[in-house]
């Protein structure tokens, strides 16, 4: 037998087998006119009740509010959540993943670094994304793999040419692995680059996902890239209350008719990159959008592929309308909601 491909399983019922195999020996066998398909390994999960979940998961799974006055540092909350098949990657462009922490196992890991970075995530805005993503215990998306395309230096900034070199590697990696992809985009500008927009459109086009925050300027997000395009999902914040986060007329989640869906994102408890058991709360539409790109990978799983524009309209159809507070005239009053709890 080569020593790229190493069969495991055969197959009489469906004329087949299984392999481990190299990704360019996946790609010839594809190609060829003998073969179907070529179909991804995936690890499946049944249907569970997690009985130690954060209040944002916990909230993503329930069609009600929590009960009045609980509080957002308990981690004793349910998060119910559906039998799921996992072969998605979630590519998760930011600061980087502290890789080696317990809530991952070993389903995040580095996948490209464009600027002048260390592969270490230094500034934690990635890490404690990824836990929200698809941590055991404080994700959603629990059997998915995150991959780090570091774009986003320690201070939390970087360049837009970085930015689009991190999609584009995304889009290419994504076209081997034969896998439901999504781009998790850890960044605002206020000044739309119209090359880094095209370059997220070419990604959806190519069948990739894309959910971005709506930003934390508590203000009309149409001005502010990505979160502007109408192709991306976009994802604004509220507390444990339901009501939208506002903490000044200068602070708070962004508002308005480009806004998708509202999720929980603040005082959220998540993984964080001081240890490998580390934690930390986290407010902001960034941690809002973490819950909806893992809803977007918990989907995929339980319910099969779908093309983006069909699971744009999937998350809004599962969404709990007219529940939220303080939603702006013009706004989608709509809570993400993953089907399953009470």
């Amino acid at each position: 037998m080569s020593s790229d491909l190493r069969v495991t399983h055969s197959y009489n019922a469906l004329d087949g087998y299984a392999a481990h195999m190299t990704d360019a020996r996946a790609a010839e066998l594809a190609s060829s006119p003998d073969v179907a398909m070529v179909v991804p390994d995936g690890e499946c999960q049944g249907g569970s009740t997690q009985a130690d979940a954060p209040w944002g998961i916990s909230r993503i799974s329930r069609k009600d509010k929590l009960p009045k006055g609980s509080s957002a540092s308990s981690l004793d909350y349910i998060f119910d959540y559906r039998p799921a098949c996992s072969s998605i990657n979630v590519y998760l462009l930011s600061t980087g993943i502290n890789s080696r922490h317990v809530d991952f196992g070993s389903r995040a890991r580095q996948g490209a670094i464009f600027g002048k970075y260390h592969a270490e995530d230094v500034n934690g805005n990635g890490t404690f994304v990824a836990g929200i993503i698809g941590g055991k215990r404080f994700g959603i998306a629990k059997t998915a793999s995150i991959i780090s395309v570091k774009v986003i230096g320690d201070n939390g900034r970087g360049f837009v040419s970085n930015m689009i070199a991190g999609v584009n590697w995304a889009v290419n990696h994504a076209a081997t692995t034969h896998q439901q992809s999504i781009l998790h985009l850890n960044f605002l500008t206020d000044t739309p680059n119209p090359l880094l927009e095209q370059a997220i459109n070419n990604a959806i086009s190519k069948g990739i996902h894309v959910v971005v925050p709506a930003g934390d300027a508590n203000r009309d997000a149409k001005g502010v890239s990505p979160a502007r395009m109408p192709k991306v999902i976009t994802v604004g914040a509220v507390n444990i209350a339901d009501d939208r986060w506002l903490e000044s007329s200068t602070k708070g989640s962004n508002f308005g008719a480009i806004v998708d869906v509202f999720a929980p994102g603040v005082a959220i408890t998540t993984t964080w990159i001081r240890s490998a058991t580390a934690t930390q709360s986290i407010t902001g539409t960034r941690a809002a959008a973490a819950h909806v790109t893992g809803l977007v990978a918990y989907l995929l799983a339980a319910e099969g592929p779908r093309s983006p524009a069909d699971m744009r309209l999937r998350v809004k159809q599962l969404a709990i309308n007219g529940i939220l507070s303080n939603i702006p005239i013009g706004t989608r009053n709509s809570m993400a909601w993953n089907g399953g709890g009470c």
